[in-house]
């Protein structure tokens, strides 16, 4: 059974407690999660359903985890009947239904942290419930949201024919030779304690934040006030290469990145980057508002002085809801719970050769 209007429909009424399925409390009566309109009765061994989240997207999510770590994801129609366990196997309308729920939280997010000098905490419950997501679903949503957003592009260190400068809000403008002579300093920010490096203008000692660091990725974030700006320096393991990694500088509100890395190894920093910010919202809140060195007597330029510009489980799981869903649904799913009897084992599990595991196929009824 197919819901063709995810958004009005409802829960059975007539639907009552199934010994060994799959329970959802929906205010004071428990119904089943079905598949084909069955009762899903069984999972795989070593999965369980640990969270049921009803109303973040237009369709009703239920996440899994088995007993190595692994996370899956299942998508319901409104009547709780199931759907997909993949958002590619959705109808194309309804895939752009769920992107475009989840849109403006990434909109705000992206402003927060790529365009904002000292963003604070996104308000509402949007951003506890996006953390709480398998992150294969989070990466998935970001991708398909930022096809939507302008192309990322990239200038390579020192090749003739490309552009010679960078153009900023207010009219600031930095010449990409400048910019150039940032790149050595991303060797190394990973293990500094305080990272630090001179701002393109020449005229100030920023101080940096480690965003992320992990699979060859090293990123620090920097902010320099005086020209609104906000970089991202780091480095990056080279696409194909078993060593060795290329050293890049991001620059999001012109959506450029400056650096000499083969194609397509840049091509995933932003969705990286956001999906890092997302799973935690407290790594966005942490960001310093003192972005710049304050120099004094007998300071150390350090890293700083490498440049030289010339100025320039089958426990209870209550949901949260997000986003609110129009409709009566809303009243009833906003109170939805695993069911506490069920035991079962979750069918359906594949797992990619990169080791993510990937819901495919369907559970067993």
């Amino acid at each position: 059974m197919t819901d063709q209007n995810p958004g009005r429909s409802t829960p059975e009424q007539s639907a009552q407690p199934e010994k060994g399925a799959l329970m959802v409390r929906v205010g004071q009566v428990d119904y089943p999660l079905r598949i084909r309109g069955k009762p899903v009765t069984r999972l795989y061994p070593g999965w369980r359903a640990v969270a049921f989240e009803p109303a973040l997207l237009p369709m009703p999510l239920l996440y899994l985890r088995d007993d190595e770590g692994r996370d899956a994801f299942w998508l319901f129609d409104r009547t709780l009947n199931y759907r997909a366990s993949a958002l590619a196997d959705l109808r194309p309308e309804e895939r752009s239904m769920i992107v475009g729920a989840i849109a403006p939280f990434f909109h705000t997010l992206r402003k927060s942290v790529f365009c904002e000098m000292c963003p604070g905490p996104i308000s509402g419950a949007a951003p506890a419930a996006v953390a709480r997501m398998p992150a294969l679903l989070r990466d998935d949503l970001l991708n398909r949201w930022l096809e939507s957003q302008p192309p990322l592009r990239q200038v390579g260190a020192g090749s003739d024919g490309e552009r010679s400068s960078l153009a900023l809000q207010d009219g600031v403008v930095f010449d990409i030779a400048v910019l150039q002579q940032m790149l050595p300093a991303a060797h190394g920010l990973a293990e500094q304690a305080e990272p630090v490096v001179l701002s393109p203008t020449g005229r100030s000692v920023l101080r940096g934040h480690h965003v992320l660091v992990g699979n060859g990725f090293s990123v620090t974030r920097f902010v320099d006030p005086e020209v609104n700006a906000v970089f991202y320096l780091g480095v990056a393991p080279e696409l194909g290469a078993k060593e060795g990694a290329s050293p890049f500088l991001y620059c999001p509100q012109v959506d450029l990145i400056v650096s000499a890395a083969a194609s397509g190894t840049l091509d995933a920093l932003p969705r990286r980057l956001l999906s890092w910010f997302a799973a935690d919202p407290a790594r966005a809140a942490a960001l310093p508002r003192q972005t710049v060195v304050r120099m004094s007597a007998g300071f150390s330029l350090g890293s700083a002085s490498l440049l030289s510009l010339g100025g320039t489980t089958a426990q209870t799981v209550r949901s949260e809801a997000g986003a609110a869903i129009a409709g009566p649904v809303d009243d009833l799913l906003s109170e939805a719970q695993v069911g506490d009897a069920f035991q079962g084992r979750f069918v359906g599990a594949a797992t990619t050769p990169e080791g993510e595991a990937t819901a495919g196929g369907v559970p067993e009824a």
